[in-house]
């Protein structure tokens, strides 16, 4: 019995024995496994975090730099610019911009040649170049089109990749070019509106409306446009200024460029140039508005005083002569019209160089313009304010301001004897009243003398039948160094629209840049001749759109005098 308990005991425990190293051998191998499966595990997300980044995420930058959907709304970075009726003058746009990680890029050579069948304005070196780089992130080409971009995902090719971004787009093309401006690549304001204004653009959710009428831009830039083709003008500029509110309606400066394709066209200064408010030029004749308006103010003169202009005036080695002169003793009013030198250099000598000095002051003609664009000169002025210079000056010589100056200060003068800054926005409410610089009975003269000028003067190409037309003509021989080219003007003329003698309402200015001497025009290339008709026919076609009707009947000129000067 003893010997039969032990051998059970010792069968059992040979059992236990024998079954212990294979338990032992499985638990390990479990242990293995599990183990090699975690290993798998995390080897696994990290290649799936890894392939993740490659293909969701842009080519090795970090999450914010991702391919973002096109179709989803997004807000645009810099504000509309339309005109003071609501028209779009410029906005922004969605766009692709292409770019590369040059890490992946396998083959930069092939890869250049295959992006050049979609993109052949690039130039292969270059992107060769930059394509055979290490760099994670380039540049490839920006704001590409719909069908460029479908064209680039046809290729195929592994590290080529997109961005959203947005490109400023000018609807009107041309037409307000050197008003607007342009921004560059990333849309920052370079030149115009776009460079000054460009914080408000920046920030501001709601369109920046100007005071620019399109209609109005169209008319003046059609009309200016034929007529530098007509009399073969080298170029030539334009402005259409509201005379209560000193609103610009329409500028416009030619030759000039299309915003939209700034970086693919190679452009001249002259076609960037904005001759209204950078061009600074002596101004000939239309000067003797200025000129007349202070002998007057000042109590220089009165419409009855006269002058002899028999004979050229001599100062020193200077001589001053009339172009086709009367030969005659002539009164305020006939020196005006008939556009005499020797008659306005007179008056100015007599009302002296303090009062002349300081009405070009009250004017603003002796300092740059107050403006919204960053393109403004400064008027260049006599080194010496001798007699000389008042003389020159009276006539339109001596003394060199811009476009946008001449319409601003005649704008004072004709327009009720407030001076009104110009603006390029919209008012949104009452315009400043503005400083007194003359009278309003020296307003209302002027516009009568500007009157007769259309009706007997040099001006008389200006007139449209039915229109109340207030207007001056001049021509200034171009600088050549330190003299002037005796065959090469600057002709330039400057209306004013109203109602009637006591309603003055707008201001058209036409400058023609060299205008040549025609058949037509009978060898001359003055003012009268070339700038007058481009100006009248504006001014027929801008009245309808304004809502100023023709009259059959012309009201009477207010002044007796002026009434019975013969012509």
């Amino acid at each position: 019995m003893e010997f039969q308990s032990f051998s059970s005991n010792s069968s059992s425990f040979n059992r236990h024995k024998a079954i212990s190293p294979l338990k032992c051998a499985l638990d390990c191998a479990r242990t293995r496994l599990l183990i090699a499966s975690v290993f798998f595990c995390f080897a696994t997300l990290i290649i799936a975090g890894r392939l993740f980044m490659v293909t969701v995420l842009r080519d090795g930058a970090e999450p914010a730099l991702a391919e973002q959907d096109l179709s989803k709304p997004v807000y645009m970075g810099r504000a509309n610019i339309t005109d003071r009726n609501g028209e779009i003058l410029a906005t922004t746009i969605i766009t692709s911009s292409l770019h590369a990680n040059c890490k992946i890029i396998q083959n930069p050579q092939a890869v250049a040649d295959r992006i050049l069948t979609v993109l052949p304005n690039l130039k292969r070196d270059d992107l060769i170049k930059r394509l055979s780089s290490n760099r994670r992130f380039i540049w490839i080409a920006r704001h590409l089109t719909p069908a460029q971009r479908l064209n680039i995902l046809r290729l195929g090719i592994p590290g080529l990749n997109f961005m959203r971004d947005e490109r400023r787009i000018y609807p009107q093309g041309r037409l307000a070019a050197h008003v607007l401006g342009y921004t560059d690549v990333d849309n920052h304001g370079i030149s115009g509106l776009e460079k000054s204004l460009d914080a408000t653009l920046r920030t501001k959710a709601e369109p920046v409306q100007l005071s620019l009428d399109l209609r109005l831009q169209h008319v003046l830039k059609d009309e200016i446009s034929k007529g530098i083709q007509e009399f073969g003008a080298r170029g030539g500029c334009g402005v259409i200024f509201d005379v209560s509110t000193g609103e610009i309606l329409a500028m416009t400066s030619l030759p000039d460029y299309d915003p939209n394709h700034i970086s693919q066209t190679s452009l001249t200064e002259e076609q960037l140039f904005n001759k209204v408010t950078l061009g600074i030029y002596e101004m000939g004749s239309t000067m003797k508005i200025i000129n007349t308006a202070m002998a007057l103010e000042t109590e220089t003169v009165s419409l009855a005083s006269k002058f002899d202009a028999t004979h050229p005036l001599q100062v020193g080695r200077f001589k001053v002569s009339d172009f086709r002169g009367k030969n005659a003793w002539l009164n305020v009013a006939e020196i005006f019209v008939y556009s005499s030198n020797i008659g306005a250099a007179k008056m100015a000598l007599m009302a002296g160089s303090e009062k002349q000095k300081d009405f070009m002051q009250k004017l603003g003609y002796l300092n740059a313009p107050q403006f919204e664009l960053p393109e403004v000169g400064s008027p260049l002025l006599p080194k010496v304010w001798n007699d000389p210079a008042i003389i020159t000056i009276s006539y339109g010589y001596g003394l060199s301001i811009s476009p946008l100056q001449l319409v601003t200060g005649v704008g004072t003068i004709v327009g009720g004897g407030l001076r009104k800054f110009p603006t390029l926005l919209k008012r949104q409410g009452p315009s400043p009243q503005g400083e007194r610089v003359v009278s309003e009975k020296t307003s209302r003269i002027m516009r009568e003398l500007m009157r007769l000028v259309v009706k007997n003067g040099t001006s008389r190409k200006a007139n449209v039948p039915g229109y109340m037309i207030f207007a001056k003509t001049g021509t200034a021989n171009l600088r050549l160094g330190r003299g002037y080219q005796t065959d090469k003007v600057m002709a330039n003329f400057i209306g004013v629209l109203g109602n009637d003698y006591n309603e003055p309402r707008y201001i058209v200015y036409v400058m023609l840049d060299d205008p040549k001497r025609l058949q037509k025009t009978y060898g001359f290339n003055n003012a009268g001749w070339n700038a007058a008709p481009v100006g009248g026919k504006i001014i027929a076609r801008m009245a309808p759109i304004l809502g100023l009707a023709p009259s059959d009947k012309e009201a009477e000129m207010p002044d007796a005098f002026l009434r019975n000067v013969k012509f």
